[in-house]
């Protein structure tokens, strides 16, 4: 079947697969040190292929990249580049980077890592969620799923009453709309996550809508295709089908799910599953595809089933993430993608074409409809309305995926495929920068003016807190923090403790409000035991002073801050207290230090809808929590400016703690009227005007005024008083061109706190700081 020239190829008449014999030296590259052409070797022609799908497709996302395209239709755009539709139509480009022997093995390698990526994603995948689907989003998701449902089915009856498209027109164009009419749960968690909206509001419950619309699609594609079809069957064959295919799913549920549990649970708890463990893991989930495959199930539909039917929570999840994320996701799914572009042949494309893109189109349009629709009956924003129609109109890898089964199994013929290739990257990259314009769930809490410290003591209304809780060490020196902020039972303190934590192992975001669901299931894992111990612990011992709502967040460390302020937002918070992201030793060093802290610090403070406190703790690990006998030292560094107001206003409600005692220094230019005139004071001159009048008989407070000519004086007299205090208070930013400030901007570190605050923050000083930036409407 060979000759000296190279591989012979023959046609099969099943699925016109293309056989290709050739000589095993030609597998890999030993001819090469004979001389011989290297594109006639499978190995290197292979890594050759690798390269040049990795180079176009990146290029191609970077000449895309000002569109704001995703990644996924980047790879379908270069995988069109390479195919018959551009590059490929020069037949010495075509037999000698995509010859058909190498297009398998490239081919083989893509299904692989679809197939266990597809398994990876169904582990992430928390079927509980199901539970707590809302109406809303239940009503939404069948609106939109009927209608394109609907939609395309009116389609068809167009068509077919237009003679010249009769003969476009079969009976598995029925089977072809309802999976059109789907929105996948994977694909739209992929694309929020990408978009960074994962954890929003919009991105919450697009996020459930698909998953509605996910089920019922599957639902009706399963009895399309099989139910009817054996009904109306004269033989038992499809009847047989149905039998193994239910047998199969018995093997998977009763026998392979629950040995890969066992595996798992050989592992002791907080340890790391063993290499030898994720091996049999492995092999058990090819074994599962191979099983799918022989009973005429697809290898990789049949892996997310496999890993949707096992505990999505850690440590699989996370681990399989870990071990797969890079290969699967980064290597070769992409290469499958482009392998789906490289098929696409635009030049099939035709006149006859119209009547299946109308019946596409319908679907799409009916999609939107039913959902902006149903979105606006629920009293959603039309612009969040419109966002959401658009999302669930995206597609992605699922549909890939089907698209490329049918044009195997010559369920569409060359024609279809192209046209459904072609309409999902134009609606797909049509929907994608119009939902990045329109929707920013920061707008929902930037645009609406909170309560804040200053007018919270104005009104006399119950201080709210919101504190963010990354880890352990977090817990006792917020809630000294708290306490010293004077919770009585006339004026309690309500405390929102949301624990942060990233997302790994899982597909959609949660957001849990742990008193309304005591008993869920991942509770434990998003929740600390610890964490929420100390604080009900600190409660207690409150007696009514405090009250403790617990939360957990679990998103990407991109879009976390999006919770704190919608958190904050729907919680009438005051003040958010965050953590400052290094820990210190004893002897004043860093200890370690947590980037995303920081990134999603500075998302709080530029987007909050409140005050913001950031905590930089150098009580070394203290757990004693403050007491009536106990003394807690607080200085306030005055400046000037509304933050320096708002911290004012803070520092003065701590001042009514029985053991608090606090000192205001107000840092003045050696001008002696610095901010404005006798006649006509200023709002700093004003504050500490109200400032003298309110401590007059109060002894635990003291008031200084220092005079400094530069930030170097500044510097000096915070270190001279460095020991008599146990935290210092300040707001971010001050007056313009203050002079207790100059010459420290050229050692900033961390310019979100402004300048004294960051000097004060970074250097090795003893004492905590609280640096607080008021909130301002716009």
């Amino acid at each position: 079947m060979s000759n000296s020239n190279g591989p012979e190829r023959t046609f099969g008449v099943v699925l016109g697969e293309t056989l290709v014999c050739q000589h095993t030296h030609m597998v890999d590259s030993r001819g090469l040190l004979l001389g011989n052409n290297p594109f006639n070797y499978s190995t290197p022609l292979l890594l050759m292929q690798f390269a040049l799908i990795f180079f176009i497709t990146w290029s191609t996302y970077l000449l895309l990249r000002p569109l704001r395209q995703t990644m996924i239709i980047s790879q379908i755009v270069g995988g069109i580049i390479m195919g018959p539709s551009l590059l490929a139509r020069s037949p010495t480009y075509a037999e000698t980077m995509f010859p058909p022997g190498c297009r398998l093995l490239l081919s083989t390698f893509a299904e692989l890592g679809f197939m266990l990526h597809l398994f990876v994603l169904g582990v992430q995948i928390d079927i509980s969620l199901l539970k707590r689907i809302g109406k809303k989003a239940m009503a939404i998701g069948i609106t939109g799923f009927l209608a394109a449902l609907a939609f395309g089915g009116l389609a068809i009856k167009l068509v077919l009453l237009i003679t010249s498209f009769k003969q476009e027109v079969g009976p598995e164009v029925s089977i072809m709309v309802a999976m059109n009419s789907v929105t996948s749960f994977i694909v739209t968690t992929s694309l929020l996550n990408e978009l960074n909206i994962l954890n929003s509001e919009i991105g919450r419950l697009a996020s459930s809508t698909s998953m509605v619309s996910d089920v019922c699609g599957w639902c009706t594609a399963f009895f399309l295709a099989y139910v009817v079809n054996a009904l109306q069957s004269s033989t038992f064959k499809p009847m047989l089908t149905v039998a193994m295919m239910l047998g199969y799913y018995c093997i998977l549920i009763f026998l392979l799910r629950p040995l890969v549990i066992w595996i798992v649970n050989l592992t002791p708890s907080g340890r790391p599953i063993k290499e030898s463990h994720f091996v049999a893991i492995l092999c058990i989930l090819l074994g599962n595809g191979f099983i799918a495959e022989y009973v005429g199930q697809h290898a990789g539909f049949s892996s997310f089933l496999f890993g949707l039917s096992l505990p999505g929570e850690p440590p699989l999840g996370a681990l399989l993430l870990q071990k797969l994320g890079t290969i699967c996701s980064g290597t070769l799914l992409p290469v499958y993608c482009t392998i789906s572009g490289f098929r696409t042949e635009i030049s099939a494309l035709d006149r006859s074409s119209a009547g299946m893109v109308i019946i596409i189109l319908a679907g799409y349009i009916g999609k939107f409809t039913g959902t902006i629709l149903s979105s606006i009956y629920f009293e959603i924003p039309f612009q969040d309305s419109l966002s959401l129609a658009l999302i669930m109109c995206c597609k992605g890898v699922i549909e890939l995926a089907i698209y490329s089964l049918w044009k195997d199994t010559k369920f569409v013929d060359r024609k279809t495929f192209t046209t459904l290739i072609i309409t999902m990257v134009i609606m797909t990259g049509f929907a994608t920068p119009i939902i990045r314009y329109l929707y920013d769930p920061s707008k929902r809490y930037m645009s609406q003016k909170r309560i804040t410290i200053m007018s919270n003591s104005r009104q006399h209304q119950c201080l709210r807190v919101l504190v963010c809780i990354h880890n352990e060490d977090n817990v006792f020196p917020i809630i000294n923090l708290i306490e010293a902020s004077n919770p009585t039972k006339d004026n309690i303190i309500s405390v929102s403790v949301l624990q942060l934590m990233e997302l790994t192992g899982r597909a959609a975001s949660v957001l849990i409000r742990h008193r309304e669901q005591p008993n869920h299931s991942s509770s434990k894992l998003a929740c600390s035991e610890h964490v929420a111990n100390a604080f009900n612990q600190y409660e207690r011992y409150s007696h009514g002073r405090v009250a403790v709502q617990h939360f957990t967040a679990i998103a990407p460390y991109s879009s976390m801050h999006d919770d704190i302020c919608t958190l904050a937002l729907e919680e009438k918070t005051s003040i958010i207290i965050v953590p400052f992201h290094k820990k210190w030793e004893l002897d004043g060093t860093v200890e370690a230090a947590f980037p995303f802290i920081r990134i999603i610090n500075r998302q709080v403070i530029r987007k909050s809808p409140c005050s913001v406190g950031v905590l930089v703790d150098r009580s070394h690990g203290g757990r004693s929590v403050l007491t009536v006998t106990s003394s807690y030292r607080i200085a306030m560094l005055f400046l000037g400016g509304a933050d320096d107001g708002e911290a004012l206003e803070y520092s003065m409600r701590m001042a009514q703690h029985p053991s608090v005692s606090l000192t205001v220094v107000w840092f003045r230019p050696e001008k002696f009227h610095p901010y404005g005139s006798r006649t006509n004071p200023d709002s700093t001159t004003r504050m500490m005007s109200d400032l003298r009048a309110r401590i007059v008989g109060l002894d635990k407070i003291t008031y200084k005024e220092v005079r400094v000519k530069d930030g170097a004086d500044t510097t000096h007299i915070i270190r001279v008083m460095e020991d008599s205090f146990d935290l210092v208070i300040l707001g971010s930013h001050h007056v313009p061109e203050c002079a207790a400030t100059l010459g420290l901007t050229e050692w900033s570190e961390c310019p979100e706190l402004g300048i004294l605050g960051d000097m004060l923050a970074t250097s090795d000083f003893q004492f905590s700081v609280l640096v607080v930036q008021h909130y301002q409407e716009g």
